[in-house]
C-alpha cells in the first residue's frame, strides 16, 4: 500500500461523508421547508382574501416559498455534506446537528427541523460512551435499515445517523483510535463501549 494513500489518526483532520444521508437530509428538509411556507401562504390567501386572490399573488408567493426553501435548503446542504470531522491534533469532533434527543419544547419550536443546517463541535475527551444503533424503517418490501452511532458524556447524548453500516464502523473505528490515543486507554471491542474516566 502506497503510504501517501495510508489513513492515519495522526495526521490531519479526517472526515467520513455519508452522501446519500446527506442527500436525503437536504431533500427531506427542502421539501418540509416548501410544503409548510405553501401552506401558511395557501391559509393567508383563505383567510385574508376571502373573495379576492389573485392570481399574481399565488404565484408570487409560491416563487417567495421556492427561494426561501432553496436557500434553507443550501444552509442544509452545508452542513450535512461536510460529513463528520475528527481532529486528532486539537481533540475535536464536528458533525451536523442531526440528533434525535430534543426536548418537547424544541419539537413544538422547530427548534429541531432548523437544527438541520448547524453544527456541532465537541471535544472527544468528553465522550464517555459509544453504542451502535440500528433503526427499521418502512414495512414489508420496502423497509430498510438506518444506522446510528450515539455519543454520551457530559453534554448529554447526540446520535450520528449513516445510510450504511460501512460508514457508521469506519467513524466508529477512527474514533475509538483517537479516543484511544488522547485518554491513553484502550476500550474493549464490544460494540458498546464505556470508557472509564
Amino acid at each position: 500500500m502506497n503510504r501517501t494513500h495510508r489513513r492515519s489518526v495522526y495526521g490531519k483532520t479526517y472526515t467520513v461523508v455519508d452522501i446519500w444521508h446527506a442527500i436525503r437530509t437536504t431533500f427531506g428538509c427542502w421539501l418540509a421547508m416548501l410544503i409548510g411556507l405553501c401552506l401558511i401562504g395557501t391559509l393567508l390567501v383563505l383567510l385574508l382574501l376571502s373573495d379576492f386572490r389573485p392570481a399574481l399573488w399565488v404565484a408570487i408567493w409560491f416563487c417567495g416559498s421556492v427561494i426561501a426553501a432553496s436557500v434553507f435548503g443550501w444552509r442544509v446542504w452545508q452542513a450535512q455534506s461536510a460529513g463528520i470531522r475528527i481532529d486528532p491534533v486539537s481533540a475535536a469532533l464536528s458533525f451536523s446537528a442531526d440528533d434525535l434527543e430534543n426536548s418537547l419544547h424544541d419539537i413544538l419550536s422547530l427548534r429541531r427541523f432548523f437544527d438541520h443546517a448547524h453544527r456541532i463541535q465537541l471535544a472527544i475527551d468528553d465522550i464517555q460512551r459509544l453504542d451502535n444503533d440500528t433503526q427499521r424503517i418502512g414495512q414489508g418490501r420496502n423497509r430498510g435499515r438506518r444506522y446510528g452511532l450515539n455519543l454520551s458524556g457530559d453534554f448529554g447524548s447526540y446520535q450520528l445517523m449513516f445510510s450504511h453500516k460501512q460508514k457508521r464502523d469506519e467513524c466508529r473505528a477512527l474514533l475509538v483510535q483517537v479516543i484511544r490515543r488522547t485518554k491513553g486507554r484502550a476500550p474493549s471491542f464490544d460494540p458498546n463501549i464505556a470508557f472509564p474516566e
